[in-house]
């Protein structure tokens, strides 16, 4: 129940801050997907991980180039900026799950 709660207020959150911003509707749209993905890769990260390994890197990726080409300023930098910490938390997850954990 928490992880509605947590994501029914970034969506909200998203809501106000993107869409009743003063830029143009493909602009809107591009930063809310960002959001979205963002949101998709950390808070149902074991669902994503079961579907595949790569699969967080892919929407890190995505999110990102959403984000640059969204709403430009302050958001922009936010969004661009989550989704290269969810990108870099992955990779460390990732490196550290495939060679950390491996006996000498």
């Amino acid at each position: 129940m928490k992880w509605f709660v947590l994501l029914a207020v970034i969506l909200l959150v998203g809501y106000y801050v993107v869409l009743k911003s003063k830029s143009k509707t493909i602009e809107k749209c591009l930063s809310l997907v960002s959001l979205i993905l963002f949101i998709i890769s950390l808070l149902w990260s074991d669902k994503v991980i079961d579907m595949s390994l790569f699969l967080p890197f892919v929407l890190g990726v995505f999110g990102i180039m959403l984000g640059w080409f969204g709403i430009k300023g302050d958001l922009r930098i936010s969004l661009v900026g989550l989704n290269v910490f969810a990108l870099m938390f992955y990779a460390v997850a990732f490196f550290a799950a495939t060679v950390g954990f491996q006996e000498p």
